[in-house]
């Protein structure tokens, strides 16, 4: 059965209700002119952005800037940089507050979040357990789901990536169909696996100085928190540097856990003066310093543990509008995108200012 709503200038379609499918929808339900269908393969929207930072949901960074993102493309830099957070929530009546760059929602709360990005839901069509198969041109374009055909003047593609099992798996294979390059999906911000591995401490955290090399070369440091797990290491400066990884030969990890403690001092306190007991236990039996610890990265987990992933619809697809060159009135936007960023706000502040660049390019 092919559904189809013509009572206004058209009808646009947004495959996805995560991040970037919202911000698009909330942005281009202020004209009123559009018949707006929203198509959610799960049984629920915003599924990712109820999971990020921990359920508190880190929407942005104040320190927005293109070095953060793994390329440094001129309109990914004007769009980051022109996106207004604050006020993109202030017109969704949600307060934001401030935790040294890191801004998140004043309730602390992702729900808050979510909420607000629904709240214009009953101006569209939504629609849930609907997957999009293809993509078919006609007159117009016809999309093909498990929930009958829709016509669209104009498409959205917002379905996010394979990430975090929160995303659609099959997501992109109908522009596969279509002969759009894609960069294939490989896991970013993930956890790693490594050798040694300190099973017994499995869960137990520290802070300290990371530091990744490949062949002997120091690629990237990173300073904040490292959690030892029953495969290797994780932690937000571990899943930052495992975002270096794709193309690294033989990457190794070296942790210093005692960065400001002089050699002095350790030896005063000894290990007991600085670790939990199963720590001290472990590093005492294998004769480990804390201020030198050597790790070999063996592999990251699955693509379905990262946060985000490299990967995605090719930048040289789109245009200064995110549409596709081949496909007039096809736009991409969020992790659908070969754009990620690194921890800290920098995707889901991508994800919203895509989809909001999308819509704004819609209503010329």
């Amino acid at each position: 059965m092919k559904k189809q709503m013509r009572d206004k200038d058209g009808t646009i379609v947004i495959i996805g209700a995560g991040a970037s499918g919202l911000a698009c929808m909330n942005e281009l339900v202020k004209t009123n002119k559009y018949n707006i269908i929203v198509l959610e393969q799960s049984n629920k929207a915003a599924r990712k952005i109820l999971a990020s930072g921990n359920g508190r949901c880190n929407v942005s960074n104040l320190n927005m800037d293109i070095k953060y993102y793994n390329h440094q493309d001129p309109l990914i830099e004007k769009l980051i940089k022109e996106f207004d957070v604050v006020n993109f929530f202030k017109q969704l009546s949600l307060k934001l507050r401030y935790e040294k760059n890191l801004v998140y929602p004043y309730s602390l709360s992702s729900l808050s979040v979510k909420n607000a990005l629904m709240k214009n839901m009953d101006n569209v069509s939504y629609i849930d357990n609907c997957e999009a198969l293809a993509i078919k041109k006609a007159k117009t374009y016809e999309i093909v789901t498990t929930n009958g055909h829709y016509q669209a003047d104009k498409i959205v593609i917002a379905t996010g990536s394979p990430a975090s099992h929160l995303s659609g798996q099959n997501n992109l294979k109908m522009l596969e169909k279509m002969h759009i390059s894609m960069i294939p999906f490989t896991p970013s911000l993930v956890q790693v696996k490594t050798k040694p591995v300190f099973k017994v401490l499995k869960g137990q955290r520290v802070k300290g100085i990371a530091m990744l090399y490949d062949q002997n070369q120091l690629i990237e440091k990173q300073t904040g928190e490292i959690m030892f797990t029953d495969y290797g290491l994780s932690g937000i400066c571990i899943m930052q540097l495992s975002r270096y990884l794709d193309h690294l030969k033989n990457p190794k990890l070296i942790l210093n856990l005692l960065p400001d403690i002089e050699k002095e001092e350790f030896q005063h306190y000894g290990l007991e003066g600085f670790f939990h007991e199963k720590i001290v236990q472990i590093f005492k039996e294998k004769n480990i310093d804390p201020r030198c610890l050597e790790f070999k990265i063996i592999d990251t987990m699955s693509i379905e543990k990262a946060q985000v992933c490299h990967g995605g619809v090719s930048l040289k697809e789109v245009d200064e509008n995110l549409q596709l060159k081949k496909y007039p009135d096809i736009y991409v936007c969020g992790e659908a995108l070969d754009v990620d960023g690194d921890c800290g706000g920098y995707n889901l502040h991508f994800a919203f200012a895509s989809g909001v660049h999308v819509a704004k390019s819609i209503k010329k």
